[in-house]
């Protein structure tokens, strides 16, 4: 299909600002002014006007939970309820509504924002004393659960933690319902999967969530079974309307190594991801890894989730195949310590060209911002995560919250970057994290800017949202910027948001995305 944009304005890197682009079988095939490609109509090419609207590369987000930010709109959702009291009221209208041993199941809630250390069974026995249920937590390190699901998992005072993981109990040892890090896999492993069509219609929420906010790529760290099948089946129906980039899990590992698929593998439209791991917990359940303790903790530096042995032995399997490693840290500690792993490995992963990626790197000393660029280490990181954390992080890390997110030293290091959301964590609007990132404050409040030292510009924002977050996902040169030979994603938005200030900035609305070169969100105001 031909294709001629014209009448936009569109921020290239080949010219600063052209106002015609020409897209072909999805691709660009030119960029520049109405008057040098207004006879290509001659050729065959339909004409799109954009009505003098801003055009942006389209967003990749380089870390969210596809099928999970799905299910998020389909099941019960606790995500932004203040208090632990309107959180019983939604929960109890969702146990009216279940039948006979069927599970309860949830996410969202934060107990940070409900002012306790956690809720335990007790409540939830009183609300669904019969059915199961599992309410995830916002973070997704910790787990809520009743006694109906604790004695249908085995889970009583004689339950051992496991390695990496850890159950409440209460003083006489019995479990309080809270199940955290690698403890949460025994009760996950006793819930029925969901069918392939209710994955199918998650997937089809989340897709036209994201291409809503004019995201047209993903780097995927979900960890569900047949994700690839679901994937491939919403391909052929025509559904997977943006890009993926689809971790492997520790589940997929040996599969993949056996079937000899490597990082980047695939069409252009899914392809294989890193292998996903995780280090430590959460900053929201006081899991991550630290070298000194919480504050009024002094007991707690976190939880390390993946030993040496572990992490050498993944090492091992994966860089043989040609398979790199993407690995959640949060924590100093847990960062501090996979950096001193990739060091050790840096000269094999330079000869493979491996890019190996920390997830999140939320808490970093300073010595160690600079290994990133040393041992070509990749940051995936989440701006939106600051604005959510602020409170929380000087409450728990004290002074060391200043080091938190330190977007600015990350790229004057010269590390690769690129942003994303963690959706369904939080909202997987880029707008909203490139605002984040760049006045290190939430539109909510009046706080003023947290740390602003670390605060990046509008440009390197954007950047991160879109060319960086294609390296990380290996599409570079292929996605992440308007630019001959790139693929036709973009993003059509109501300002030129180089010229609004950036108070304006979270309040931009994205009119249309193209995806492919064919266009697969308009807003309801916007018509082409």
């Amino acid at each position: 299909m031909r294709t001629l944009f014209v009448n936009g304005v569109f921020y290239s890197p080949e010219k600063l600002k052209a106002d015609c682009l020409a897209v072909y079988r999805g691709q660009i095939v030119d960029i520049g002014t109405r008057t040098q490609l207004i006879n290509l109509r001659r050729r065959g090419y339909k004409v799109v006007d954009l009505k003098k609207r801003t055009v942006l590369p389209g967003f990749i987000d380089s870390h969210v939970h596809l099928l999970s930010t799905g299910y998020s709109l389909l099941r019960l959702d606790l995500s932004s309820i203040n208090s632990l009291e309107k959180a019983v009221i939604i929960i109890e209208k969702a146990a009216k509504k279940l039948s006979s041993g069927q599970w309860l199941i949830g996410s969202g809630w934060d107990k940070n924002l409900w002012g306790i250390q956690f809720p335990d069974k007790t409540i939830l026995d009183k609300i669904c004393p019969d059915n199961p249920v599992k309410l995830s937590s916002k973070d997704g390190h910790a787990v809520w659960v009743n006694s109906a699901a604790l004695q249908l998992c085995g889970i009583d005072a004689n339950t051992s933690d496991s390695e990496g993981g850890a159950i409440k109990k209460y003083p006489d040892g019995s479990p309080t319902g809270i199940l955290l890090e690698n403890a949460i896999g025994l009760i996950s492993e006793k819930i029925p999967q969901p069918t392939n069509d209710f994955k199918i219609k998650a997937l089809k929420k989340a897709i036209k969530k994201f291409n809503q906010y004019g995201i047209t790529g993903v780097g995927d760290c979900d960890g569900y079974s047949n994700r690839l099948d679901i994937f491939q089946t919403a391909q052929e129906k025509g559904l997977l309307n943006l890009r993926v980039f689809m971790m492997l899990s520790s589940d997929d590992l040996d599969s993949a190594v056996g079937l000899g698929v490597r990082t980047g593998f695939g069409d252009g439209l899914i392809n294989i991801g890193a292998l996903k791991l995780y280090m430590d917990g959460s900053l929201g359940s006081q899991t991550a890894l630290m070298h000194s303790s919480y504050e009024n903790q002094p007991d707690n530096f976190g939880i390390r989730t993946l030993s040496n042995d572990e992490l050498e032995m993944y090492f091992e399997k994966a860089h043989i195949k040609n398979i790199a490693l993407a690995v959640h840290a949060i924590g100093d500690k847990a960062n501090s310590e996979l950096l001193k792993f990739f060091g050790k490995k840096y000269a094999v992963s330079q000869k493979l060209g491996l890019l190996h990626r920390i997830e999140h790197a939320q808490h970093l000393r300073k010595e160690d911002i600079p290994k990133f660029r040393k041992y070509n280490v990749a940051a995936a990181i989440q701006p939106i995560h600051l604005t959510a954390d602020r409170d929380m992080a000087e409450k728990h890390l004290g002074e060391r919250a200043k080091l938190a997110y330190p977007f600015n030293s990350l790229l004057k290091g010269k590390a690769k970057v690129g942003f994303g959301s963690d959706s369904p964590i939080e909202n997987p609007n880029p707008f909203i994290g490139i605002y984040a990132a760049v006045t290190r404050k939430n539109p909510a409040d009046n706080e003023p800017g947290w740390n602003l030292n670390e605060a990046v510009s509008l440009k390197q924002a954007i950047e991160a949202y879109t060319a960086g977050s294609a390296q990380l996902c290996k599409w570079q040169n292929k996605c992440g910027a308007l630019t001959i030979g790139a693929k036709a994603d973009f993003t059509v938005i109501s300002d030129d948001i180089f010229k609004i200030g950036p108070e304006k900035i979270p309040n931009m609305q994205v009119l249309a995305t193209v995806f492919n070169g064919q266009i697969v969100y308009t807003h309801r105001n916007f018509k082409l």
